[in-house]
Protein backbone atom coordinates (compact mmCIF):
# COMPACT_ATOMS: atom_id res chain seq x y z
CA UNK A 1 0.00 0.00 0.00
CA UNK A 2 1.33 3.00 -1.09
CA UNK A 3 1.81 6.54 1.18
CA UNK A 4 -0.72 8.06 -1.01
CA UNK A 5 -3.62 5.38 -0.45
CA UNK A 6 -2.75 5.40 3.76
CA UNK A 7 -3.57 9.09 3.63
CA UNK A 8 -6.91 8.74 2.03
CA UNK A 9 -7.60 5.99 3.84
CA UNK A 10 -6.70 7.36 7.78
CA UNK A 11 -8.82 10.74 6.40
CA UNK A 12 -11.96 8.26 5.44
CA UNK A 13 -11.58 7.00 9.31
CA UNK A 14 -11.41 10.75 10.41
CA UNK A 15 -14.42 11.36 8.52
CA UNK A 16 -16.43 8.43 10.18
CA UNK A 17 -15.46 9.47 13.20
CA UNK A 18 -16.52 12.89 13.54
CA UNK A 19 -19.54 12.01 11.88
CA UNK A 20 -20.16 9.20 14.36
CA UNK A 21 -19.39 12.00 17.08
CA UNK A 22 -21.53 14.43 15.26
CA UNK A 23 -24.67 11.62 15.31
CA UNK A 24 -24.13 11.48 19.53
CA UNK A 25 -23.99 15.32 20.09
CA UNK A 26 -27.61 15.52 18.08
CA UNK A 27 -29.18 13.08 19.85
CA UNK A 28 -28.53 14.43 22.98
CA UNK A 29 -29.33 18.12 22.24
CA UNK A 30 -32.83 19.59 22.21
CA UNK A 31 -35.05 21.49 19.75
CA UNK A 32 -33.85 24.65 21.31
CA UNK A 33 -30.19 23.35 20.61
CA UNK A 34 -29.56 23.01 24.06
CA UNK A 35 -27.62 19.86 25.47
CA UNK A 36 -30.22 17.33 27.97
CA UNK A 37 -29.72 14.03 29.34
CA UNK A 38 -29.53 11.06 27.12
CA UNK A 39 -31.69 8.89 29.69
CA UNK A 40 -33.67 6.21 28.46
CA UNK A 41 -37.41 7.57 28.41
CA UNK A 42 -39.19 5.73 31.88
CA UNK A 43 -42.44 3.64 30.66
CA UNK A 44 -45.85 3.99 33.16
CA UNK A 45 -48.79 2.10 33.09
CA UNK A 46 -51.85 4.80 33.45
CA UNK A 47 -55.20 3.98 33.15
CA UNK A 48 -57.99 6.47 32.71
CA UNK A 49 -61.55 6.71 32.49
CA UNK A 50 -63.04 8.94 29.43
CA UNK A 51 -63.51 11.87 31.81
CA UNK A 52 -63.57 15.32 32.49
CA UNK A 53 -61.27 14.40 36.00
CA UNK A 54 -58.43 13.30 33.84
CA UNK A 55 -57.58 16.69 32.55
CA UNK A 56 -54.37 17.15 34.26
CA UNK A 57 -52.87 13.97 32.49
CA UNK A 58 -54.10 15.08 28.62
CA UNK A 59 -53.02 18.04 29.24
CA UNK A 60 -49.51 16.89 30.19
CA UNK A 61 -49.28 14.60 27.93
CA UNK A 62 -50.47 16.92 24.78
CA UNK A 63 -47.82 19.30 25.55
CA UNK A 64 -45.37 17.37 26.08
CA UNK A 65 -44.82 17.32 30.10
CA UNK A 66 -43.97 14.01 30.70
CA UNK A 67 -41.43 13.60 27.57
CA UNK A 68 -39.76 16.07 29.48
CA UNK A 69 -39.34 14.90 32.53
CA UNK A 70 -37.55 11.67 31.05
CA UNK A 71 -41.41 9.52 31.16
CA UNK A 72 -43.32 7.64 28.70
CA UNK A 73 -47.05 7.29 29.19
CA UNK A 74 -48.75 4.17 27.89
CA UNK A 75 -52.53 5.20 28.69
CA UNK A 76 -55.50 2.84 28.50
CA UNK A 77 -58.62 3.50 28.19
CA UNK A 78 -61.69 1.62 30.32
CA UNK A 79 -65.53 2.14 30.42
CA UNK A 80 -65.68 0.65 34.06
CA UNK A 81 -64.25 2.04 37.27
CA UNK A 82 -64.40 -1.42 39.19
CA UNK A 83 -61.77 -2.56 36.31
CA UNK A 84 -59.72 0.59 36.47
CA UNK A 85 -59.24 -0.46 39.91
CA UNK A 86 -58.92 -3.94 40.07
CA UNK A 87 -55.91 -3.21 37.24
CA UNK A 88 -53.92 -1.15 39.56
CA UNK A 89 -54.78 -3.65 42.14
CA UNK A 90 -53.41 -6.71 40.28
CA UNK A 91 -49.88 -4.89 39.20
CA UNK A 92 -51.41 -4.76 35.36
CA UNK A 93 -51.21 -0.58 36.01
CA UNK A 94 -48.76 1.57 37.67
CA UNK A 95 -51.65 4.55 38.55
CA UNK A 96 -54.08 5.47 37.12
CA UNK A 97 -55.34 9.08 36.20
CA UNK A 98 -57.29 11.62 38.27
CA UNK A 99 -60.71 9.72 36.89
CA UNK A 100 -60.15 6.76 39.38
CA UNK A 101 -62.93 5.76 41.85
CA UNK A 102 -62.28 7.24 45.35
CA UNK A 103 -65.03 4.99 46.78
CA UNK A 104 -64.48 1.80 45.02
CA UNK A 105 -60.51 2.28 45.88
CA UNK A 106 -61.25 2.74 49.28
CA UNK A 107 -63.57 -0.58 49.92
CA UNK A 108 -60.66 -2.11 47.46
CA UNK A 109 -58.20 -1.87 50.04
CA UNK A 110 -60.11 -2.11 53.25
CA UNK A 111 -60.51 -5.59 51.77
CA UNK A 112 -57.51 -6.43 50.46
CA UNK A 113 -54.85 -3.79 52.40
CA UNK A 114 -51.86 -2.90 51.13
CA UNK A 115 -51.56 -2.64 47.68
CA UNK A 116 -53.09 0.93 46.39
CA UNK A 117 -53.36 4.29 47.84
CA UNK A 118 -54.57 7.88 46.77
CA UNK A 119 -51.86 10.43 45.05
CA UNK A 120 -54.68 13.27 44.14
CA UNK A 121 -58.04 14.16 44.13
CA UNK A 122 -60.67 14.92 41.89
CA UNK A 123 -64.38 16.27 42.51
CA UNK A 124 -66.71 19.22 42.54
CA UNK A 125 -68.37 22.03 44.92
CA UNK A 126 -71.31 23.47 45.55
CA UNK A 127 -70.34 26.39 43.40
CA UNK A 128 -69.18 24.18 40.41
CA UNK A 129 -70.35 20.14 41.00
CA UNK A 130 -69.33 17.75 39.15
CA UNK A 131 -72.44 15.52 39.00
CA UNK A 132 -75.92 16.38 38.57
CA UNK A 133 -79.47 14.52 38.97
CA UNK A 134 -81.24 14.61 35.37
CA UNK A 135 -84.73 14.27 34.25
CA UNK A 136 -86.16 14.09 30.78
CA UNK A 137 -86.69 16.57 29.01
CA UNK A 138 -90.60 17.07 29.62
CA UNK A 139 -90.69 15.29 32.83
CA UNK A 140 -93.02 16.62 35.42
CA UNK A 141 -90.70 15.30 38.12
CA UNK A 142 -90.05 17.90 40.54
CA UNK A 143 -87.90 16.31 43.90
CA UNK A 144 -86.15 13.32 44.62
CA UNK A 145 -88.90 12.33 46.84
CA UNK A 146 -91.10 12.24 43.37
CA UNK A 147 -88.66 9.55 42.04
CA UNK A 148 -90.86 6.86 43.65
CA UNK A 149 -92.17 4.28 42.04
CA UNK A 150 -89.52 4.87 38.66
CA UNK A 151 -85.81 4.14 37.43
CA UNK A 152 -83.00 6.08 38.14
CA UNK A 153 -79.94 5.15 36.20
CA UNK A 154 -76.21 5.39 37.20
CA UNK A 155 -73.03 4.42 36.73
CA UNK A 156 -72.90 0.38 36.14
CA UNK A 157 -70.13 -2.10 37.72
CA UNK A 158 -69.54 0.52 40.68
CA UNK A 159 -70.66 -0.04 44.45
CA UNK A 160 -69.22 3.50 44.54
CA UNK A 161 -72.20 4.95 42.84
CA UNK A 162 -74.73 2.17 43.84
CA UNK A 163 -74.15 3.62 47.69
CA UNK A 164 -74.00 7.23 46.78
CA UNK A 165 -77.57 6.62 45.42
CA UNK A 166 -78.75 4.61 48.20
CA UNK A 167 -77.89 7.56 50.31
CA UNK A 168 -79.37 10.26 48.35
CA UNK A 169 -82.58 8.04 48.28
CA UNK A 170 -82.84 7.02 51.95
CA UNK A 171 -82.38 10.78 52.91
CA UNK A 172 -85.28 11.44 51.12
CA UNK A 173 -87.15 8.82 52.49
CA UNK A 174 -86.65 6.19 49.95
CA UNK A 175 -85.29 2.53 49.61
CA UNK A 176 -83.17 1.67 46.83
CA UNK A 177 -84.94 -1.40 44.74
CA UNK A 178 -87.95 -1.31 46.72
CA UNK A 179 -89.26 2.72 46.06
CA UNK A 180 -86.58 3.40 43.53
CA UNK A 181 -85.02 0.79 40.87
CA UNK A 182 -81.18 1.15 40.35
CA UNK A 183 -80.33 0.90 36.75
CA UNK A 184 -76.75 0.57 36.05
CA UNK A 185 -75.84 1.43 32.73
CA UNK A 186 -72.28 2.19 30.80
CA UNK A 187 -71.43 6.08 30.43
CA UNK A 188 -72.05 5.52 26.45
CA UNK A 189 -75.68 4.68 27.22
CA UNK A 190 -77.12 6.73 29.87
CA UNK A 191 -78.01 9.76 27.38
CA UNK A 192 -79.58 7.63 25.06
CA UNK A 193 -81.61 6.01 27.82
CA UNK A 194 -82.66 9.04 29.01
CA UNK A 195 -83.35 10.64 26.00
CA UNK A 196 -86.16 7.58 24.84
CA UNK A 197 -87.15 7.58 28.76
CA UNK A 198 -85.64 3.98 29.44
CA UNK A 199 -85.05 6.16 33.06
CA UNK A 200 -87.18 8.15 34.54
CA UNK A 201 -83.86 10.08 35.50
CA UNK A 202 -80.15 9.94 36.07
CA UNK A 203 -77.07 10.92 37.88
CA UNK A 204 -74.85 11.61 35.43
CA UNK A 205 -71.27 12.56 36.09
CA UNK A 206 -69.18 14.86 33.96
CA UNK A 207 -69.53 15.00 30.75
CA UNK A 208 -71.67 13.06 30.48
CA UNK A 209 -74.59 15.84 32.10
CA UNK A 210 -73.13 18.36 29.67
CA UNK A 211 -73.86 16.31 26.68
CA UNK A 212 -77.72 15.28 27.93
CA UNK A 213 -78.64 19.09 28.66
CA UNK A 214 -77.23 20.46 25.35
CA UNK A 215 -78.63 17.96 23.38
CA UNK A 216 -82.07 18.38 25.07
CA UNK A 217 -82.01 15.11 26.22
CA UNK A 218 -82.26 15.67 30.01
CA UNK A 219 -82.94 18.89 32.21
CA UNK A 220 -81.49 19.45 35.47
CA UNK A 221 -83.86 18.16 38.52
CA UNK A 222 -80.90 18.93 41.39
CA UNK A 223 -77.67 20.39 40.75
CA UNK A 224 -74.49 18.94 42.99
CA UNK A 225 -77.02 16.48 44.68
CA UNK A 226 -73.60 14.88 46.53
CA UNK A 227 -72.43 18.20 47.37
CA UNK A 228 -75.95 18.97 49.07
CA UNK A 229 -76.42 15.46 50.95
CA UNK A 230 -72.55 14.03 51.54
CA UNK A 231 -70.05 16.66 51.40
CA UNK A 232 -68.98 19.94 50.05
CA UNK A 233 -66.22 19.98 48.37
CA UNK A 234 -67.33 16.07 47.32
CA UNK A 235 -63.94 14.27 45.80
CA UNK A 236 -65.98 10.95 43.89
CA UNK A 237 -62.38 10.81 41.75
CA UNK A 238 -59.11 9.73 42.64
CA UNK A 239 -55.14 9.55 41.46
CA UNK A 240 -54.94 5.62 42.33
CA UNK A 241 -50.92 4.67 42.72
CA UNK A 242 -49.57 0.69 43.07
CA UNK A 243 -47.75 0.64 46.14
CA UNK A 244 -45.39 -1.78 45.28
CA UNK A 245 -44.90 -0.16 41.69
CA UNK A 246 -44.13 3.30 44.25
CA UNK A 247 -41.72 1.36 46.36
CA UNK A 248 -39.60 -0.10 43.50
CA UNK A 249 -39.95 2.82 41.38
CA UNK A 250 -39.63 6.11 43.64
CA UNK A 251 -37.61 8.55 41.74
CA UNK A 252 -40.05 8.19 38.88
CA UNK A 253 -43.49 8.24 40.91
CA UNK A 254 -41.87 11.52 42.16
CA UNK A 255 -41.05 13.04 38.60
CA UNK A 256 -45.09 11.95 37.76
CA UNK A 257 -46.87 13.20 40.68
CA UNK A 258 -44.30 16.98 39.89
CA UNK A 259 -45.62 16.62 36.45
CA UNK A 260 -49.22 16.70 37.87
CA UNK A 261 -48.66 19.24 39.98
CA UNK A 262 -47.66 21.40 37.39
CA UNK A 263 -50.53 20.51 34.81
CA UNK A 264 -53.16 21.38 37.84
CA UNK A 265 -51.81 24.66 38.64
CA UNK A 266 -51.50 25.98 34.96
CA UNK A 267 -55.21 24.40 34.81
CA UNK A 268 -56.66 26.39 38.01
CA UNK A 269 -54.35 29.56 36.51
CA UNK A 270 -56.08 29.08 33.03
CA UNK A 271 -58.80 26.95 32.92
CA UNK A 272 -60.38 28.26 29.75
CA UNK A 273 -57.09 27.66 27.39
CA UNK A 274 -56.73 23.95 29.62
CA UNK A 275 -60.49 22.85 28.46
CA UNK A 276 -59.61 22.17 24.68
CA UNK A 277 -57.05 18.86 25.93
CA UNK A 278 -60.41 17.57 26.80
CA UNK A 279 -61.20 16.96 23.14
CA UNK A 280 -60.50 13.05 21.99
CA UNK A 281 -60.04 11.82 25.62
CA UNK A 282 -63.73 12.38 26.34
CA UNK A 283 -66.98 12.14 24.54
CA UNK A 284 -66.76 15.94 24.56
CA UNK A 285 -67.09 17.96 21.07
CA UNK A 286 -65.43 21.35 20.13
CA UNK A 287 -68.89 23.08 20.77
CA UNK A 288 -69.28 21.64 24.04
CA UNK A 289 -66.24 21.31 25.89
CA UNK A 290 -66.64 25.45 26.61
CA UNK A 291 -69.61 24.29 28.88
CA UNK A 292 -68.26 21.85 30.82
CA UNK A 293 -68.01 22.75 34.54
CA UNK A 294 -63.95 22.30 35.49
CA UNK A 295 -63.15 19.63 38.50
CA UNK A 296 -61.04 20.70 41.52
CA UNK A 297 -57.67 18.76 41.40
CA UNK A 298 -55.49 18.43 44.61
CA UNK A 299 -52.20 16.31 44.74
CA UNK A 300 -51.74 15.08 47.72
CA UNK A 301 -49.23 17.51 49.04
CA UNK A 302 -52.18 19.85 48.43
CA UNK A 303 -54.75 18.21 50.58
CA UNK A 304 -55.98 20.02 53.91
CA UNK A 305 -58.38 19.24 56.44
CA UNK A 306 -61.20 20.31 55.32
CA UNK A 307 -60.67 17.62 52.24
CA UNK A 308 -59.59 14.60 54.39
CA UNK A 309 -63.02 15.94 56.48
CA UNK A 310 -64.75 15.45 53.06
CA UNK A 311 -63.64 12.60 52.24
CA UNK A 312 -63.97 10.95 55.36
CA UNK A 313 -67.49 11.20 55.15
CA UNK A 314 -68.03 10.22 51.39
CA UNK A 315 -66.17 7.02 53.02
CA UNK A 316 -68.40 6.52 56.15
CA UNK A 317 -71.31 5.44 53.86
CA UNK A 318 -69.59 2.80 52.68
CA UNK A 319 -69.19 1.20 56.75
CA UNK A 320 -72.95 2.91 57.16
CA UNK A 321 -74.71 0.39 54.22
CA UNK A 322 -72.48 -2.53 54.94
CA UNK A 323 -70.39 -2.30 52.16
CA UNK A 324 -67.71 -2.93 54.61
CA UNK A 325 -67.72 -3.69 58.07
CA UNK A 326 -65.76 -1.36 59.84
CA UNK A 327 -64.49 2.42 59.42
CA UNK A 328 -62.48 3.41 56.56
CA UNK A 329 -59.50 5.94 57.56
CA UNK A 330 -59.28 8.29 54.97
CA UNK A 331 -56.20 10.16 56.29
CA UNK A 332 -54.46 6.88 56.36
CA UNK A 333 -55.45 6.01 53.01
CA UNK A 334 -53.92 9.03 51.15
CA UNK A 335 -50.13 9.01 49.36
CA UNK A 336 -47.61 11.59 49.53
CA UNK A 337 -44.19 11.80 48.13
CA UNK A 338 -42.92 14.04 50.82
CA UNK A 339 -44.32 11.31 53.01
CA UNK A 340 -44.45 8.20 51.38
CA UNK A 341 -45.27 5.04 53.09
Amino acid sequence: MNLKMKNGLIVLAAIAVIAIIAIVITSTMSPTGLFTQSAKSETIKLGNLPVIQGLPIYLAIEKGYFSEAGLSVELTKFDSPSQLVDAVMQGKLDLTTPSGAAGISAVANYKNPGKIKLYALSGGTAEVPNEVLLIPIDSNINSIKELKGKKLGLLGGSIQWRTIARDMLAKNGLEADKDVYLVELATGLQVQALATKQIDALLALEPTATIAKEKKAGKILLDGPMEETISDPFYPGAGIINLEFAKTHPEIVKKFIEVVKRATKEIKQNPVESEKYLKNYTALTDDLIGKVPMSAFKICEQINAKDIEALQKFYDLFEEYNVVDGRIDANAFLYCTNNAN
